[in-house]
């Protein structure tokens, strides 16, 4: 690059042909790059759906099937739920990267000129790429977007089951007796750590920021 298309650049001019053929293969690279990191978002929520929809059918089948499968798989979600939230950051950062693109660059050029602010910003991501979401602020947003349905589906399974198996409970004392996992974890304990689960999953999700309003 010449020194007066280096001056332009800095003063937020055109850019140079070499440039633009550089800011079109970047394009399409970060493009991929989103798209690659989508699919395996997408992935592990269906991870999360098979896993639930297996447990509820495993569960509810059979009476002689323990309630605590689907506790087991309340954890299993939560897992998946960690997992994508850091899957999320990258999709984000991508999104980020491209949103640059093409508000800057591309909105730039179809007015006739592009300002330097998209660069500067461009050149620092570039330079010391960092998330541009937190992974708690992730986690709410996936939480929003799918896992909260799935943690509220499989309590509702996990209650329908205590309820239906063996037998309807007579009294509301038999129903939470069972509740506890033998000897080892008595039903009140039981009860706190779901609930507590439960609701801080609903207060995570309540509290996220749309995703559109995080880039």
């Amino acid at each position: 690059m010449s020194a007066s298309d280096q001056d332009a650049t800095e003063l937020g001019g055109k850019l140079s042909p070499d440039c633009h053929t550089a800011m079109a293969h970047f394009y399409r690279g970060e493009m991929n790059r989103l798209t690659v990191w989508h699919v395996r978002l997408d992935t592990t929520t269906n991870w999360a759906i098979l896993l639930t929809t297996g447990m509820t059918t495993f569960t509810l089948g059979s009476e002689k099937t323990p309630h605590y499968v689907l506790l087991l798989g309340l954890a299993v979600i939560g897992m998946c739920l960690l997992i994508e939230a850091r899957r999320f950051q990258h999709v984000h950062h991508s999104a980020y990267r491209l949103r640059l693109l093409e508000a800057g660059y591309l909105r730039g050029e179809l007015l006739g000129g592009t300002d330097a602010a998209w660069r500067e910003k461009l050149i620092q991501d570039l330079a010391r790429p960092a998330k541009t979401i937190s992974w708690l602020e992730a986690a709410r947003v996936r939480l929003r977007r799918n896992y909260l349905m799935l943690v509220n589906f499989s309590t509702a399974v996990w209650l329908t089951k205590l309820y239906i198996h063996p037998a309807s409970p007579a009294t509301l004392g038999e129903f939470c007796r069972r509740l506890a996992l033998g000897d080892l974890i008595p039903s009140w304990f039981v009860a706190v750590s779901a609930a507590a689960f439960v609701t801080a999953a609903t207060t995570l999700a309540l509290r996220a920021t749309p995703p559109d309003e995080t880039l």
